[in-house]
């Protein structure tokens, strides 16, 4: 399996509103790289785990786990939700779903 595929974990950073100056303050997001075998996930699967097929499911893999807080995970532009998330012994996989998608 190969793990070439750049993934980033971001975690979004927490907003305040200034009722004073009228506008929203932002901290900085935190973005990890990391790399990933990333696979489309076939139709009988998605049927079974989920019960529905989605054209923009993925399934990632990475070679160690990933334990630190994250909101979204972006791959080539575009931001991923997590389906559901494995974590066999010292490795993990996500099942991710493209945002705003069908």
């Amino acid at each position: 399996m190969r793990y070439n595929t750049p993934i980033i974990f971001v975690k979004s950073g927490r907003k305040e509103y200034d009722p004073d100056n009228g506008v929203w303050n932002e901290e900085k997001s935190i973005r990890e790289k990391k790399y990933a075998n990333v696979t489309h996930m076939n139709s009988e699967r998605q049927q079974a785990v989920f019960g529905d097929v989605k054209p923009n499911r993925y399934v990632v893999r990475l070679q160690r786990a990933f334990n630190r807080p994250y909101d979204y995970i972006e791959m080539e532009g575009k931001a991923y939700t997590v389906d559901t998330d494995r974590y066999p012994t010292d490795r993990c996989s996500f099942v991710v779903t493209e945002n705003g998608g069908n």
